[in-house]
């Protein structure tokens, strides 16, 4: 019963970073290309990841293993979460200095982020916390969706290839790869028997999302080419002054969770295959992750941008090498 605990509390926390990374991607880079059509090229975006999370499904069952192992998917795993937490750890800075307007610069608010991150990696205490809120972030989102939902209007999903298909094919590459966090449940202990299912909770609460994002927001407003604090702040922007204070500080709370888990998980993924374990080693990654701030915003965003789309490949190649790698 405490192994099951345990693991359910680590399915909390991967559902949590799932719909972070997800959300975090689709409205800083889908939905300025996609506009309108933002909810439903997501959902595309999500398709290879979910098809390549059933088909591991089903060589883990084949092969009678209940878990991926072996270094590469493990190293490819870290890496991705550690790419993960630069875009959260930029995304959540971004929204103090351009969205709430906090006094200092990009570095100066990472290291007080990451220092106190320092207090939060312990990766058991990290996964509880998460699984204790996760009924009162539920409830939040809830209350905001019903904010969104009352100033919905059909007309704002029209047209509904967006700015057309070199938009709609734009905004695909830019998301394609969003999926890879979908194979990160295949890396711990399984909570059920049954597997299959475990990406359909996270891949529509963000679909949804994103659709009352664009039931309310208008497509010129999704596609004006703003700043990434500009994109982050729309979302927030056509709620009334508590609602508006509500999001902002979900998104904050669960940024912060997400760059936690990041760190937390890519420590323990790195050092897997040596079966040891480093209670330093999530701080210095949140320290690197906080270091990464000190590079120029717009290049960091670029190249962050350039890279993410590959997570997916990579990792999901590095997934069929761990079954050959069995087999032979």
């Amino acid at each position: 019963m405490r192994q099951l605990g345990e693991r359910r509390a680590m399915r909390s926390q991967w559902r949590l970073l799932a719909c972070v990374s997800i959300l975090r991607t689709a409205v800083t880079r889908v939905l300025p290309l996609a506009g309108s059509a933002g909810w439903w090229v997501t959902m595309v975006c999500l398709l290879p990841g979910a098809i390549l999370y059933s088909m591991a499904c089903w060589g883990l069952k084949r092969s009678g293993r209940a878990m991926l192992s072996g270094g590469t998917v493990c190293f490819f795993a870290s890496a991705a979460l550690l790419i993960d937490g630069v875009s959260s750890m930029t995304a959540l800075i971004t929204l103090f200095t351009e969205g709430v307007g906090t006094q200092g610069t990009q570095l100066t608010l990472a290291a007080v982020a990451a220092g106190m991150l320092l207090f939060s990696l312990r990766r058991e205490g990290l996964a509880r916390g998460v699984y204790f809120l996760r009924l009162p972030l539920l409830a939040l989102l809830a209350l905001v969706a019903g904010g969104y939902l009352v100033k919905a209007e059909l007309d704002h999903l029209f047209p509904v290839l967006g700015s057309g298909v070199p938009g709609v094919w734009a905004a695909l590459r830019a998301g394609v790869g969003m999926g890879w966090v979908f194979l990160l449940p295949l890396l711990e202990q399984p909570v059920a028997a049954r597997r299959i299912s475990e990406t359909w909770p996270p891949a529509l609460l963000c679909v949804g999302a994103l659709l009352c994002l664009n039931l309310v927001i208008p497509h010129e407003q999704l596609t004006l080419g703003a700043t990434l604090g500009d994109t982050i702040v729309q979302t927030v922007a056509h709620l009334g002054p508590m609602l508006r204070l509500v999001c902002v500080c979900l998104w904050m709370g669960t940024l912060f969770l997400a760059l936690g888990s990041a760190c937390s998980l890519s420590a323990a993924y790195i050092l897997a295959p040596t079966g040891r374990s480093c209670v330093w080693l999530p701080g210095v990654f949140a320290v690197g992750l906080a270091a990464t701030q000190a590079l120029p915003l717009r290049s960091l965003w670029q190249t962050l941008g350039a890279v993410e789309p590959w997570l997916l490949a990579a990792l999901g190649l590095s997934t069929i090498l761990s079954f050959r790698g069995k087999r032979v």
